[in-house]
């Protein structure tokens, strides 16, 4: 019998030999848990109901609890809610069986909200990822409802600080007139996410740019698509006071893409209810990179405000780094010690057993 079985609708690929998914929410919040359980030597596993459902309802036969993870909408088939009734209906007891994981805040989508207030009726539980969208949940469901520890991803960085140094203006105009780039002098900026995460960061760039007349910046991107808007030729060239580059996404990128950056950045539209929802996971991957973040005051944040900088103004948090840099390698040695308190993959585990079998 399969122990745990955590369902996702999101694809599941091969990427460098391990099978995971291009949706955070499906490696966060199906993937890893059944990975971390696994190293714990429990029986746990991963189905998806994308293609045939087949696989999916002899696992679910099978299991012993069954975590239904975040839905994806497509543009095709709309919300996978006629696989999930589906599989649903294979398990008169899912009152004892089933477990739901809440990612994201679409209950202004009818449909969306139609299913769950249906399904979460009978449930042995329900996780999110903050308790801002905790509160959302528990208005449909008198059953319990926590806050999941998102895991970790990739590599644990070294803590570093911002090496940054000014330009005298003869050094740049030389730099210029012989062809040098101005790489060496730039601090680096790092900013990853979904193509609809960029508005805030598209905001965020005339303070960017003002403050390059102090710092020259060079501003990495890390999203699936090309963000045009961003990539003008002003901001491309090598002699731009605030540099844009564009990196295509992929797991295997993050890496390499922090460990590289000075400082992460996380703008975001935190006075929009839907986005106060939103997990720490973004500022949890700056941290366990070992980079010093600087983010817009989510709710979900607040506990890792000592660890970071957190505040309306993020020019202002990457003057902060860069005149602080001792100061921010503390920050970030503090803010790993937490992460591995409640996000390792041992922590998660041991969160999702105490959920699943109800011992918390």
């Amino acid at each position: 019998m399969i122990e745990y079985l955590f369902v996702t609708s999101a694809p599941l690929v091969d990427i460098g030999g391990q099978v995971t998914a291009y949706g955070a929410s499906a490696r966060l919040g199906s993937i890893a848990p059944a990975r971390a359980l696994g190293q714990l030597g429990y029986d746990a596993r991963t189905v998806s109901t994308a293609g045939d459902l087949a696989s999916a309802e002899n696992a679910v036969r099978s299991a012993k609890r069954v975590v239904f993870g975040e839905m994806f909408k497509t543009r095709d088939s709309g919300w996978p809610v006629g696989a999930y009734r589906r599989l649903l209906d294979l398990m008169p007891d899912r009152g004892e069986r089933a477990a739901f994981s809440i990612a994201d805040d679409h209950f202004a989508d009818p449909e969306f909200a139609a299913f769950y207030r249906e399904a979460l009726r009978e449930c042995r539980a329900v996780t999110v990822v903050s308790e801002q969208l905790g509160q959302s949940v528990r208005a449909l469901t008198s059953k319990p409802v926590v806050v999941a520890p998102e895991p970790t991803e990739g590599t644990r960085g070294a803590p570093q600080a911002i090496a940054a140094r000014r330009v005298a203006a003869p050094l740049a105009w030389l730099a210029r007139r012989v062809g040098l780039s101005m790489d060496h002098w730039r601090v680096r900026l790092l900013w990853f996410g979904y193509p609809p995460n960029l508005p805030p960061l598209l905001a965020l760039v005339p303070a960017l740019e003002r403050y390059a007349a102090r710092y020259p910046l060079l501003l990495t991107c890390v999203t699936s698509a090309m963000p045009e808007a961003l990539m003008t030729p002003e901001r491309t060239r090598e002699d731009s006071r605030l540099r844009v580059q564009f990196v295509p996404w992929s797991p295997l990128v993050m890496d390499a893409a922090i460990a590289s950056s000075d400082l992460v950045l996380i703008p975001s539209d935190y006075r929009d209810p839907v986005k106060q929802a939103k997990s720490p996971n973004r500022l949890v991957a700056g941290l366990h990179g070992g980079r010093f973040v600087v983010a817009h005051p989510l709710p979900a944040y607040a506990p890792y405000a000592g660890f970071a900088w957190i505040g309306e103004e993020l020019c202002d948090g990457v003057d902060w780094a860069i005149r602080h840099p001792r100061e921010a390698v503390e920050r970030i040695v503090r803010g790993q010690a937490y992460i591995d308190a409640r996000h390792s993959p041992e922590a998660v585990a041991r969160f999702w057993l105490d959920v699943l079998d109800l011992r918390n």
